[in-house]
């Protein structure tokens, strides 16, 4: 009874312990492949953290511009008022009826001046890079 019991007992350890080296075995396995999810996620979080460090960067640059138009349109928008309220104080119609030829050359002068405004806001090659020469 004695040597049935041993090999029993044998057997049972050499099942535990074979089966204890494939359980670590396997664990090693998740181990290494857990390992390289870990690098291929911190490689993807760095790429998202520059991602987001450009985007911000992109979004102060946008507001900085944003900033810049409105102070422009805000200039824009006094001149415009400034001028309202001087043609309001003067009847162009009666001085350019007593005289034709004053009004006429100033109208003329403030066309061409608007026009040439108008040209180099609309020319299509503005935003284009200009080759600095030395």
């Amino acid at each position: 009874m004695g040597l049935k019991l041993s090999l029993v007992l044998g057997i049972l350890l050499v099942a535990t312990v074979s089966g204890s080296v494939w359980y670590i075995d396997r664990l090693s396995d998740q181990i290494s492949i857990l390992k390289g999810n870990q690098i291929v996620l911190e490689s993807k979080v760095e790429e998202q953290n520059e991602a987001i460090d450009n985007y911000l960067a992109k979004q102060q640059q946008t507001q900085a511009q944003l900033n810049t138009l409105e102070s422009e349109k805000r200039q824009a928008m006094e001149d415009v008022n400034r001028l309202r309220k001087t043609f309001a104080r003067h009847d162009l119609d009666n001085l350019a009826l007593a005289k034709p030829g004053l009004i006429q050359s100033r109208i003329n002068k403030a066309s061409a001046r608007v026009m040439t405004t108008l040209e180099e806001l609309s020319n299509p090659n503005q935003f284009d890079e200009k080759s600095s020469t030395n």
